[in-house]
Formats: structure tokens, sequence, C-alpha cells
């Protein structure tokens, strides 16, 4: 599929880059202008994903959690 734009970023997966990876997001959907209540959403939706991924994916250890995101118009992926 063709996005508007996209970007990935590898990470290892500790608790602490949960913080990163919301940043992370947030700052590369900046463009699209979300509201306040748009980009709780996003927070939270990541803040779920990454925090899933290091529990459940790497239980006692460390490994590369791959962050993937990108935008068609105001559609999210």
């Amino acid at each position: 599929m063709q996005y508007e734009n996209e970007t990935r970023v590898y990470f290892a997966s500790k608790p602490e880059n949960e913080r990163f990876a919301r940043l992370f997001v947030t700052g590369f959907l900046t463009p699209l202008d979300p509201t306040i209540s748009e980009m709780t959403e996003i927070k939270t939706a990541v803040s779920e994903a990454v925090t899933n991924a290091i529990i459940h994916g790497y239980a006692e250890q460390i490994g590369n959690v791959e962050l993937f995101c990108a935008y068609n118009e105001k559609k999210i992926y």
C-alpha cells in the first residue's frame, strides 16, 4: 500500500521505551493537526500496543520492538 507518509523505528523491549514510542508517534502525526482528544487516543493505543509487545512478546528477555506508523490524509495505520 502507498502511504502519504510513513516511518519505522526499532527499540529495545524495555518498559521505559514505551514513553519514547508515544512521543515518536505523536511527533510524527503532528502534521495531521489532531485534536487533543485524538492525540490522547493515539497515545493510549500506542502505549497499549507497545506494552503488550514488551510483556507478551519478550517476557523475561530483551529483544527489538518494531514500530511502524503511516497515514493517508487523516487515516492512521
